[in-house]
């Protein structure tokens, strides 16, 4: 990740790499089992259908073999001249044949002569078993007839024996009946030898009824044919609820009619989920090589993600080094590739920078010492011509004593401003100064205004600050600010103060103040006042500071003014307070103004 929280380019690589990869080995698996499970399913389909049609034609021929064994006693009972006896070993022959079908038979001969075998069933007939019999002699228009199945006592199985009676009506040569013929069978049987057996998985067998009401139902095994489960349950009670239960659960149901009489429904349910189980290994080892492959594959991108994006990384982590200023960083090159190549060319690059700011530095460096050495010039003929025209005046009016006192501060002023050995003075020099300035002011003026310098406290007294940057805002002040002055005492104060690391100078007058236009023609550099204004030259000492300062110190620091008409100006001088050889006690004296 970024630092922005923005994903990085190993990462997108990564997933661009992976995800694809991923989404296609899923895409063939899911399609691989969604085919085979389509082709178990179609399969299942299928098998179900042969066996359905399988159980019908099993169910059709042992109901068939019954009505073929029903016509042959009918035809011995009309054409043989046999008599009872002889007609119930040929039923007996008949139901041992297929005992497990055949439960019993019965001739009805309508003058009530009754045989059957086994002999003991008839004597336990109810009224439900013979009325059932005599109601298909009637219905059955000389034909085949079987019973919607019941329970009774003769079936297989005991007192819940699910058994059908198969009529016949005994019929002449003359056309009439004679009587009744009549089967019991086993219903459960029939099912039982018919129901479907698919091998590998369970299968059911439901049989229905003309009104598709269940008649009964079986289920078998895989794992034994031979064993067989009955069940009954609610939800298969009728076809229609069965299906719907069916399709609810996804199994799998084909149903097939039974064209033939009795016209019942023949339902096969095969459990293709344990087809389905057996198919779950091959997806889980399908899973298993997905896992392992994506796991092979990310690690294989991963190796190539780091191969291609390290360097990269690298590269971008130098690049911030050097945002911070490190300009000096320099790339190790390892690699012979394109990418070594290109950090080779980046260290180059760099080096070539680093020669190109050395000699800018170098150039701004000559440049700022040839302008601050310009700027200095400019002060001492400035201060100069202001000075000896103040003594030209004074030749006239003042006494020689006063006047060689005023030339002794001349000098010593001349000789503070020429020298140049040191560009930063003691700042009690610098106030001494302007003491010495101010002097001859007064002798000017006759002491026409009111001059107050105050002396720095102890700890700043000592604190170096560029020499001349309060002459010319104090002979600003005279010229420009009290010397117009009428109606009151001017009056100018000079006081220090510290503000944290900074060291700020007042410079305060009660004179006629400066407009604010004036104000910004005073400070706007770049502009030089034209020769021969009226202001040129107060425009040469206030810029000459302000430059000087910002050019020594920085941006931030100069001059900053405040002016009223009422109140007067107000210059602050704003300096770093910087640390030099030359602290408290050191070889400059501090000079009385005047002496």
């Amino acid at each position: 990740m970024g630092r922005s929280g923005r994903i990085g380019a190993r990462t997108k690589l990564l997933i661009w790499l992976i995800m694809p990869s991923l989404i296609l080995i899923t895409a063939i698996i899911l399609l691989a089992q969604s085919n085979t499970t389509s082709y178990l399913r179609q399969t299942q389909d299928s098998a179900l259908n042969g066996m359905v049609v399988q159980s019908v034609r099993l169910m059709e021929s042992q109901m068939n073999d019954l009505v073929l064994n029903v016509l042959g006693i009918e035809n011995e009972i009309l054409h043989g001249e046999k008599g009872p006896a002889d007609w119930i070993r040929s039923m007996q022959a008949a139901a041992q044949t297929r005992p497990e079908l055949v439960r019993g038979v019965v001739y009805l001969r309508n003058d009530g002569l009754t045989a059957g075998y086994p002999e003991y069933f008839w004597d336990s007939f109810g009224q439900k078993e013979m009325g059932i019999i005599r109601g298909q002699s009637r219905d059955s228009a000389n034909g085949v007839v079987w019973s919607e199945p019941f329970t009774s006592t003769m079936g297989s199985t005991g007192l819940n024996s699910l058994v059908s009676i198969v009529t016949k009506q005994v019929i002449n040569e003359e056309g009439k009946q004679e009587g009744v013929l009549a089967f019991v069978t086993d219903v459960t049987s029939i099912v039982q030898r018919s129901a479907a057996f698919a091998g590998s998985y369970d299968t059911r067998t439901l049989l229905y009824d003309r009104n598709n009401r269940l008649i009964y139902s079986i289920t078998i095994v895989a794992r034994n044919s031979f064993e067989t489960l009955e069940f009954a349950e609610r939800n298969t009670q009728t076809l229609s609820a069965a299906k719907a239960y069916f399709e609810k659960n996804g199994e799998y149901y084909v149903i097939s009619d039974m064209n033939q009489a009795p016209f019942w429904k023949v339902v096969i349910v095969g459990d293709v989920k344990t087809l389905e189980n057996k198919y779950r290994p091959i997806v889980q080892f399908a899973v298993m090589i997905l896992l392992l492959g994506s796991a092979g594959l990310i690690f294989l991108y991963i190796g190539v993600s780091w191969w291609f994006t390290k360097p990269i990384v690298s590269l971008t982590k130098g690049i911030r080094h050097i945002a911070t200023g490190h300009l000096d960083h320099q790339f190790e090159v390892a690699r012979q590739d394109e990418f070594g190549e290109m950090a080779r060319e980046f260290n180059r690059m760099m080096r070539t920078i680093q020669e190109l700011i050395g000699t800018l530095k170098q150039t701004e460096e000559q440049k700022r010492q040839a302008d601050f050495q310009m700027l200095l010039s400019q002060i001492n003929p400035h201060f100069l011509y202001n000075t000896l025209n103040t003594i030209d005046i004074m030749v006239d009016f003042k006494s020689k004593e006063e006047i060689h006192r005023v030339m002794t501060v001349l000098i010593r002023l001349l000789k503070y401003g020429l020298d140049g050995t040191n560009v930063l003075r003691r700042l009690d020099e610098e106030l001494t100064y302007v003491k010495d300035y101010l002097y001859i002011q007064s002798v000017r003026y006759d002491d026409r205004f009111e001059f107050h310098v105050e002396d720095p406290p102890g700890e700043l007294a000592s604190v170096p600050v560029l020499k001349l940057v309060l002459q010319p805002i104090v002979e600003n002040a005279v010229f420009h600010g009290l010397r117009p002055l009428s109606g009151r005492r001017g009056i100018l104060s000079v006081n220090v103060r510290r503000c944290g690391r900074d060291l700020e100078i007042i410079v305060a007058d009660n004179g006629v103040g400066m407009s604010r236009e004036k104000i910004k023609s005073l400070l706007k550099t770049g502009i030089p006042a034209e020769p021969g204004t009226s202001h040129s030259g107060d425009h040469i000492g206030f810029r000459n500071v302000h430059e000087r300062v910002q050019l020594y110190y920085g941006v931030g620091y100069g001059l900053s003014i405040e002016s009223d008409s009422a109140t007067g100006t107000t210059v602050t001088v704003r300096l770093r307070m910087d640390e030099t050889e030359d602290g408290p006690g050191g070889p400059n004296r501090q000079i009385a103004a005047g002496r």
